[in-house]
């Protein structure tokens, strides 16, 4: 009888091995983080290159995609916990995601005819839909996986690869994708965009295919209710009711909470579901301030990334990002066992730093901990990530203060600054309204920093010997007048034209350093014989960077704009026609990097009489890996923060609302995006280093706040999911019957009752 009986009996579930459909969901989420990342470096070049979008243009494009991406989680959740239900809504929308992906590919493949603007806009709206569609799902629905509360750990280790595996699949999208469109080349052109996008989307269909191989294996919950409907009903009318009373002071009705108001027309169910739900909101109110500093080392805002892939004589990668400390990177000394990395290199320490941190943390230093029961919680553990964030952006900030020591000497509010230069073989004298009598040695450069008010007009006073060098000046003085304009840095060049005097006021100059590192060089041309005309200037440095100046005719003085070029010994020839006038070829300099640099040439008679590079900018000293430090502390701060977020999210939500909890999640990662935004572009601190510091501080007293809110919340027991309460009430039907007929079979059961 009772092994009949035991056969009708539901096996209990193997909670000592993880679900196999997990290893599917995690392989889905690897191929949609490749495909997304992948897209999103090659992005910008492409709606720059391609389409001929202006960069100010094609950044806002790029904004509104990114912004979408955030915020459409919210419509995801929405779908998933009152209508489709996870798998079915992350299904749907990853056949809209993967439709983007290959509109994306159609409107690179010039042959099909397809109008490209438009065929991007279109790709773009639903990649955006897709991705957001599918984020607050992914998480949720590998947790549905899970027999809670027995696999509570189990659990929490998925948290951890899951997050290792976007980071994994972003890191290795931003690396590969970039190599495939430099790679290959097609249509006629060096690079092919078709194939940088064609990658990522047959990721995405490789994606819905793993998805869809694991369904027999997924634990499928569907809604039974418009959970949404009723979550905003019952706080209205909860808010309405309480609303009343207060109104017309009907004593003694008080509620204990503001929710129980709505207990006469909605389930103590639901009213407990939502005072969980408000009470994790409640504390996800401090979170964007997390945000705000970990996306100042990520990206200022996500959308700014911008990965370059170069082939020279050897290969190097930049990943190009709007960043603080991106910022730092290219004014730091990058020089590494012979070779030159690019500060935007250091853009791959952070998710390299997490790849690692992930499994150290997981099998190491929180075992290490629990044992000793310290950060048990996961907001204890979110609380010290976000003081490792502060630590972070001091050490960023004390690292600020000794960089500011090579920076630029910009002028400030009420201030300009003058740089004149003298480029005759002969002393001047100099006076001005702004300074006392001086002498410009032949050569020489000077800095005159001065009072400027809106535009501010000052005379100077340049007297030259009647014979400078060979030349016998016809006018060997001259008076000028010079508009200094606040914050404006400008040029005064002192040459010749006709044998007279003569000063060239250039266009307002340039101090600050690159953003990629590379030292700048501009090229100033003073022209004195009106016949030498077609000439073009050539510049290269040893590493085979090459540039060139094609000088206007006719025009007595030419300025270029900034070029780039890589580090090394520096040369330049100038050519008239086709003959090489006879210059100097190597220059006594080296173009170090973060250096800006300004090459002058004076024309007389044919000849090129002056030449010499000035140093306008001092280069890099100190070494870029000072910046591992910082890197260390944020890394250690988001696999705290960000894991135990996710963690807390889905364990503390009611079933039926794990998923609009998890995009909250995401919605404060926006807000936290915009919050850096306000607050850089308040300029509260001319210093970028106390700038560092308010962020720091911010970031500390929040986590006080958030600590304090932390106490004043009660944890939830795990909520036993659908198939375990339905295991145990078999089990009890069971028992029930039995103990009509034999007490020691019930008994068999009993230990079964008190483990559930």
């Amino acid at each position: 009888m009772y092994q009949n009986l035991s056969e009708k009996i539901p096996a209990a579930p193997d909670t000592s091995k993880y679900p196999r459909s997990i290893f599917l969901i995690i392989a889905t989420e690897f191929c949609e983080r490749f495909s997304f990342c992948g897209l999103r470096t090659i992005l910008s070049l492409y709606l720059r290159n391609v389409l001929l979008f202006h960069e100010n243009e094609a950044t806002v494009i790029y904004h509104v995609f990114i912004m979408l991406c955030y915020f459409v989680p919210v419509a995801g959740a929405i779908l998933a916990d009152s209508y489709l239900g996870r798998f079915r809504t992350i299904l749907y929308f990853s056949v809209i995601y993967a439709i983007g992906n290959i509109l994306m590919c159609f409107a690179a493949t010039p042959p099909l005819a397809i109008s490209p603007v438009t065929m991007t806009y279109i790709g773009l709206t639903l990649i955006a839909w897709g991705t957001g569609g599918i984020k607050p799902c992914v998480a949720a629905f590998g947790g549905d996986q899970f027999h809670l509360p027995y696999q509570h750990q189990r659990l929490q280790q998925f948290f951890s690869i899951f997050y290792f595996t976007i980071n994994f699949g972003g890191f290795m999208g931003m690396v590969l994708t970039p190599i495939l469109r430099k790679a290959f080349t097609c249509f006629g052109d060096d690079t092919c965009y078709a194939m940088g996008f064609g990658f990522p989307a047959a990721l995405m269909v490789t994606a819905l295919f793993l998805f869809l191989l694991g369904k027999p294996l997924y634990r499928l919950k569907s809604p039974k209710e418009n959970i949404m409907l009723n979550f905003i009903s019952c706080i209205l009318y909860a808010a309405k009711k309480r609303f009343t009373i207060w109104r017309e002071y009907q004593q003694g009705r008080e509620a204990a909470h503001w929710l129980d108001y709505a207990s006469e027309k909605f389930s103590a169910k639901l009213l407990g579901d939502v005072k969980i739900v408000l009470a994790i909101l409640f504390l996800y109110i401090p979170l964007p301030f997390f945000w705000s500093l970990f996306d100042q080392q990520v990206n200022m805002n996500e959308c700014k990334i911008l990965v370059r892939f170069q082939l020279y004589k050897k290969f190097y990668f930049q990943l190009s990002k709007g960043s603080r400390w991106t910022f730092q990177a290219s004014r730091m000394n990058s020089e590494f066992l012979g070779t030159q990395m690019l500060p935007d290199q250091m853009q791959v320490i952070n998710p390299a730093m997490v790849l690692l941190l992930i499994p150290l943390f997981d099998k190491s230093i929180y075992p290490w901990l629990a044992k000793r029961h310290l950060l048990c919680s996961p907001l204890h553990r979110m609380i010290t990530g976000g003081i490792f964030a502060g630590i972070a952006f001091i050490s960023s900030g004390l690292l600020e203060l000794k960089l500011e020591e090579s920076y630029p000497v910009l002028p400030d509010r009420e201030e300009a600054t003058l740089n004149f230069i003298n480029t005759l073989q002969c002393d001047i004298g100099f006076l001005a309204s702004f300074d006392s009598d001086i002498t410009l040695a032949a050569g020489e450069r000077k800095l005159f920093n001065v009072t400027a008010r809106n535009i501010t007009t000052y005379h100077a006073y340049l007297v030259a010997p009647p014979q400078c060098w060979d030349v016998q000046l016809k006018n060997p003085t001259l008076t000028i007048l010079i508009s200094a304009k606040e914050y404006q840095v400008d040029t005064i060049i002192v040459g010749l034209l006709r044998d007279n005097l003569k000063a060239f006021v250039a266009e307002p100059d340039e101090f600050k350093k690159s953003l990629s590192g590379r030292p700048k060089v501009r090229v100033m041309f003073l022209r004195d014989t009106k016949s030498f005309d077609n000439v073009k200037i050539s510049l290269m440095t040893n590493s085979d960077s090459k540039n060139a100046f094609i000088v206007p005719n006719k025009d007595p003085f030419s300025v270029s704009a900034y070029m780039e070029f890589e580090p090394g010994f520096f040369q330049y020839s100038v050519y008239k026609g086709d003959s090489d006038l006879e210059v100097d070829h190597k220059a006594s300099i080296y173009l170090e990097l973060g250096a800006v640099y300004t090459l002058i040439l004076r024309e007389y008679l044919g000849n090129i009489v002056f030449h010499k590079p000035f140093i306008m900018t001092p280069a890099n000293k100190i070494h870029m890996f000072w910046l591992i430090p910082q890197y260390l502390f944020i890394s250690i701060a988001e696999v705290m923060f960000a894991i135990s977020g996710l963690e807390f999210s889905f364990t503390q939500a009611p079933n039926s609302m794990k998923t609009v909890t998890i995009a909250a999640w995401y919605v404060s990662v926006a807000i936290g995006n915009l919050l850096v935004i306000i607050i850089t572009q308040a300029r509260l601190f001319k210093s970028q280093a106390y700038e560092f510091f308010l962020f720091a501080c911010l970031i500390l007293v929040n986590m006080v706040a958030f600590s304090t809110m932390v106490r004043k919340y009660s944890f939830v027991l795990l909520e036993p999911d659908s198939s375990v309460i339905m295991e145990m009430t078999t089990l009890q039907n069971y028992s029930k019957k039995l103990q009509g007929n034999d007490r020691n079979s019930s008994t068999l059961l009993t230990p079964l009752f008190n483990e559930k």
